[in-house]
């Protein structure tokens, strides 16, 4: 004989979180940094950094501003040599050899800030990041240095100099931002290392 109330039963393998819950539990499926996949596809295809990468907020943006930067940089060092000279160092310098092959070189590394805007590499990223404090942090060291020596102060130079150190500061952000995200994964990492 059937009671007249049928129960209404949850099966708790029907529930997403439940099963996520017991996979984890079972140690099945679990990936190197203690996720588990939501699928058996998933589990199949292995974990892809591209799908679970965060970047900050305003990253890209500053990456396409930095090549930008870079590029008009290049290119007038290496097109207008005595014009940049003039401008930035408000001096005259007829030997227009050096400042084209520094043009050159930023024509290099603006090449390198156009081709991160896509990757979600974090340690590229990050390297880009150093390399573009290192740049601006020479290159405001040696402006600054030049600054006594300069007969007539100009606003321009001073402009510049006020520029870099703007280019210091928000890229010294995206570093922090990223190297704090790197030192809070290792630690999970090592957590999770032994535990095992």
């Amino acid at each position: 004989m059937q009671p007249k109330g049928t129960e209404i039963r949850k099966h708790s393998s029907g529930d997403l979180h439940s099963r996520l819950k017991t996979r984890k539990l079972l140690g099945v499926g679990e990936t190197d940094d203690g996720d588990v996949h939501r699928s058996k596809l998933s589990q199949i295809l292995g974990h892809s950094d591209q799908l679970y990468i965060r970047l900050p907020p305003g990253l890209r943006i500053w990456q396409v501003a930095m090549a930008i930067i870079m590029t008009v940089m290049a290119l007038w060092a290496f097109l207008f040599p005595q014009h940049l000279f003039t401008t930035m160092y408000e001096g005259e310098y007829e030997n227009t050899l050096p400042i084209r092959l520094y043009g050159v070189a930023l024509v290099c590394l603006s090449l390198m800030y156009w081709y991160t805007v896509n990757t979600v590499d974090k340690d590229m990223i990050r390297l880009l990041l150093l390399c573009s404090i290192l740049f601006f942090t020479l290159h405001t060291i040696v402006s600054a240095l030049c600054l006594p020596f300069v007969s007539t102060l100009c606003a321009l130079p001073l402009l510049f100099l006020c520029v870099r150190l703007v280019c210091i500061c928000v890229s010294v952000y995206f570093y922090w931002v990223f190297t704090r995200d790197w030192k809070i994964s290792s630690k999970e990492h090592w957590r999770l290392y032994k535990q095992k």
